[in-house]
């Protein structure tokens, strides 16, 4: 079987693809994903100031 080459512009191009498909189809679901990811960050900061004090 012979392998697939595909060179850096074309990753990068499928990659922008692929994600807008999925901002687009999934919004909801990547805004929630977002939410959290936001809300442990600042849950990590919250800790690590009180930690300083």
């Amino acid at each position: 079987m012979k392998g697939i080459y595909l060179d850096e512009i074309k990753m990068k191009e499928l990659l922008k693809a692929a994600i807008l498909e999925l901002l687009q189809e999934k919004r909801e679901v990547v805004s929630d994903l977002f939410t959290e990811i936001i809300k442990d960050r600042i849950k990590k900061d919250a800790i690590e100031d009180d930690e300083q004090t």
